[in-house]
């Protein structure tokens, strides 16, 4: 039973991270076609092309996101006992609805930055081992595909652990007296009972989870990616 537990809220999870995931490669792998053609206003800057990608991706994934993951947090905090009566609960509630809403707009705070600075340090590395005289990598292998998305990863996940932190506790929150406190009403309880530090609550943990993730993500999407070129 203990063990089981581990996994609650499992299928939520993969709703709030498959689709939005596939939503944002692809957004990603075309705007910043777009924005590298030729005329384009950054097209001899690539980083930023990247970094305005990635954030425009992350934002469309964002959308499906949001809601999948207020219903993660009621089955695993126990709101919900399952993943369809959490969204059950979405539909019937507005103040749940509101919950989300209010969720939605700050995970922005942290899910944007994150996908935009976690594509732009992995195809930045990329570039600058390419163009290096004296690093011999080949950067195109899934073992360095892997190592360059986790540094993506570790990068972007502390860049937006302070959000992080935020998003955790509007989700969270139960309603004082049927009210909800907003962005910054949260931001001013956390500060004010916490401190700055606060703020950094669970980066570590953060850090050490998105960081394998990122590279596993990354380099099996260019390895699926290169594999689906080769056969078309």
């Amino acid at each position: 039973l203990e063990f089981e537990s581990l996994y609650k809220g499992l299928s939520a999870n993969l709703l709030k991270e498959v689709p939005p995931s596939a939503l944002y490669l692809g957004v990603y792998e075309s705007v910043k076609t777009q924005l590298l053609l030729g005329g384009s206003a950054v097209s001899s800057r690539p980083l930023l092309a990247y970094l305005i990608a990635g954030a425009v991706g992350e934002m469309i994934g964002s959308v499906v996101r949001a809601p999948a993951e207020i219903a993660k947090t009621r089955v695993q905090a126990g709101i919900a006992g399952s993943t369809t009566q959490a969204f059950g609960q979405l539909a019937s509630d507005a103040g749940a609805r509101q919950a989300a809403l209010t969720s939605w707009l700050t995970s922005i705070l942290r899910d944007v930055p994150f996908g935009a600075i976690q594509i732009t340090v992995f195809e930045g590395l990329k570039i600058a081992i390419v163009q290096s005289s004296v690093l011999q990598i080949d950067v195109n292998t899934l073992l360095a595909e892997a190592v360059l998305g986790a540094i993506g990863g570790l990068i972007g996940s502390l860049a937006s652990a302070p959000a992080d932190v935020l998003v955790t506790r509007l989700v969270a929150q139960v309603p004082e007296q049927g009210k909800r406190l907003g962005m910054l009403g949260m931001a001013r309880r956390i500060y004010e009972e916490e401190g700055a530090s606060g703020f950094l609550n669970g980066a570590v943990a953060r850090a050490a989870y998105w960081t394998p993730a990122i590279g596993i993500f990354l380099s099996l999407y260019c390895s699926l990616r290169k594999l689906a070129l080769d056969v078309l």
